[in-house]
């Protein structure tokens, strides 16, 4: 009797079926990391173009918003690491093929820059912070002269501001794109469709937090152009994969009919996108802020979403259908040609 072992990765349980590894704490990374750097965009767009005293909010108080907010995304992805105390590991080498490489240090250049612009504005934005920020014992001298600094350079830190958060953005969507082996991610609109997308839910907090009526209107026209972008590239993302091979139609088909029909097309593409897009065309002229403030929440409640469904449909889409791609009369006639097939892999 001959015995032969057959050694495949496809053993491990958290792999096959599906993929069981990324959890809620990637697509709320995933989520605030594109809102706050949509919310880089808005706020250096506004600088940039001079316009800081019609959207006082974005250009002042925007930033510091976005630092937080991008510091609690990676809170959650502090969270996800296996081995959370090998994370510097990361800053030792940047391995130029690796998204997730470009990602760590994407990041590490984001926290200081939208720092740097938070604190050009604080003066204005946020007096209190300011004046204690001053009036710190021992650095109180060293943050007044960074503070100044930030002001003196404050266009020029929006400037940085505004290709780190397309950096941002995008890489997001190229870290999931970049895994050849779940079809469902396998496309290169994912990096457009996150940046997009993290620009509208970036203008939705910006509605939410603006205090006058100017502001709100230019970002709720802003957000309405950038929703029907957004759906623009799902349709092409749906056509793509319709359009790919066997493995990403079955992937797609989970929108279409699958498991998470009903989540895609009413929690995302009508409550997210089309309601939102509806209320902010009823206020194209004449601002009405109830809408507009609701219009705002369901953006947000649709940017998550999305993150949500892409990283799930990626996870129970896979490289599965062997029947396809394993033949037995091939592998066969190798045994009788003397040949070690397991040689060959």
């Amino acid at each position: 009797m001959r015995e032969e072992v057959l050694a495949s990765v496809l053993a491990n349980p958290r792999v096959e079926p599906h993929l069981a590894i990324w959890g809620w704490q990637i697509a709320t990374y995933l989520f605030l990391g594109g809102l706050a750097g949509g919310m880089m965009l808005c706020s250096g767009g506004v600088i940039l173009g001079r316009r800081d005293e019609d959207a006082p909010f974005a250009a002042r108080r925007a930033p510091l918003v976005a630092l937080v907010l991008l510091a609690v995304g990676l809170g959650a992805l502090f969270l996800d690491l296996e081995r959370k105390i090998n994370v510097w590991l990361f800053y030792t080498v940047l391995h130029v093929t690796s998204p997730m490489s470009w990602g760590s240090w994407i990041l590490l250049l984001v926290m200081p820059a939208l720092a740097l612009m938070a604190l050009g504005g604080i003066d204005a934005g946020f007096p209190p912070l300011a004046r204690w920020l001053r009036g710190l014992p021992a650095i109180g001298a060293l943050a007044g002269r960074v503070i100044g600094l930030s002001v003196a350079a404050w266009r020029a830190v929006a400037a940085v501001n505004v290709a780190l958060g397309i950096a941002l953005c995008v890489y997001t969507g190229v870290l999931l794109s970049g895994f050849n082996a779940r079809p469902f991610w396998h496309s290169a609109l994912l990096g457009p469709l996150f940046l997009v997308s993290g620009m509208s839910t970036g203008a939705a907090v910006i509605v939410l937090g603006a205090r006058t009526a100017k502001e709100r209107h230019l970002f709720g026209r802003i957000d309405l152009g950038l929703i029907l972008a957004e759906m623009a590239l799902i349709g092409l993302f749906l056509i793509d994969m319709l359009n790919g091979n066997a493995l990403q139609q079955a992937a797609v088909a989970l929108l279409l009919g699958g498991a998470l029909t009903g989540l895609f097309w009413v929690g995302f593409m009508a409550l997210g996108l089309a309601l939102p897009l509806l209320m902010e065309a009823a206020s194209w002229r004449r601002p009405i802020a109830l809408l507009a403030g609701t219009a705002s929440v369901l953006v947000l409640v649709g940017g998550f979403l999305l993150r949500d469904i892409v990283v799930t449909a990626g996870q129970q889409t896979g490289w599965r259908s062997f029947h396809n791609q394993f033949n037995a009369a091939l592998l066969d006639r190798l045994r009788h040609d003397g040949e070690n097939p397991n040689g060959r892999f």
